[in-house]
């Protein structure tokens, strides 16, 4: 049994051909630590402007409120760019590793991890190769023997991950291991049949990670998956926000391309049952909207 700290620590995955850099995740214990205690296990990726921190902590918060929390482990993988800037200031720094950080931690490109880009310091290591890595050791029965659901999460940029992660992963639960997806108010939606339109946004020119996927195995995934798609009904303004022509044509704010993407999805068959889309009325762009009960319900299992 592994007792649930009040604070969660960082811990690092040794990752192969990348300077002897490891990717850097937060989590109440090692992943490889056995765990007979935990039931339940919740990975957060962060926004665009969370990468140094612990991207599980606002979640374990708000359950910790409501819920108890006492068999759920958390993990928030550090998928970090060296750099970033605030989009309206752009002298205000928000992210920024210091050189230490960089010769010790995987990292990535701005704009290209939300899309399971390469790291330009780790050979063929994607921000989606080590969701896979995580998943592989929650995964393990003689890790975790008692886990019963793993729930794989992010908001806004991290929504940006999620909803394309759901669909391109080759993961699989083991018997008994219930995995779900939720994402909530990513800039974009992946439109995930659409030849025509380049990556990020549908299928022309994906970068290695999403080329390994044919299209059949796509809808396989996501026939085969559970995802909760949710946005605020407020969320309409326009910081961090994605104008390339392609995220332009799916609306002109974050709640008016959910809408978008909802009405997309409902014309599969073949997809009715495995996305759930929950409206979070009056609500704007914030990890406040990790508080709605569709998502603590699926912390735990629930999906309706």
């Amino acid at each position: 049994m592994v007792a649930v700290p009040n604070v969660a620590s960082a811990y690092y995955l040794p990752v192969e051909r990348s300077g002897g850099r490891s990717f850097r995740y937060w989590a109440d214990h090692p992943l490889d630590q056995v765990d007979t205690n935990a039931a339940h296990a919740v990975v957060v990726v962060h926004g665009v402007n969370g990468g140094l921190q612990d991207s599980a902590g606002r979640i374990r918060q708000l359950l910790a409120a409501r819920r108890d929390t006492s068999k759920v482990y958390f993990v928030g993988p550090n998928i970090v760019v060296p750099e970033l800037h605030d989009p309206i200031d752009k002298k205000k720094i928000v992210v920024s590793m210091t050189e230490e950080e960089m010769k010790k931690v995987v990292y990535w490109n701005r704009g290209t991890w939300q899309g399971g880009g390469d790291s330009p310091v780790a050979e063929e290591f994607s921000s989606y190769d080590a969701l896979d890595r995580i998943f592989e050791k929650l995964n393990d029965k003689k890790i975790f023997p008692s886990l019963k659901t793993v729930l794989i999460c992010g908001y806004s940029a991290g929504g940006q991950v999620v909803s394309r992660y759901v669909a391109l992963s080759p993961i699989r639960a083991r018997e008994g291991l219930q995995l779900s997806f939720a994402a909530g108010a990513p800039s974009t939606w992946f439109r995930y049949f659409d030849k025509d339109t380049r990556w990020i946004y549908g299928l022309k020119d994906r970068n290695r990670y999403a080329a390994k996927v044919t299209e059949e195995q796509i809808m396989e995934n996501l026939s085969s998956r559970w995802i909760l798609c949710f946005c605020g009904t407020k969320d309409t303004l326009k910081k961090w926000l994605d104008v390339h022509k392609e995220a332009n044509e799916q609306g002109p704010n974050r709640y008016e391309r959910f809408k978008n993407f909802r009405d997309y999805i409902a014309t599969f068959p073949q997809l009715n049952g495995h996305f759930r889309f929950v409206s979070l009325e009056d609500k704007p762009h914030g990890g406040a909207c990790y508080e709605n009960d569709a998502f603590l319900d699926l912390v735990f299992g629930k999906r309706e």
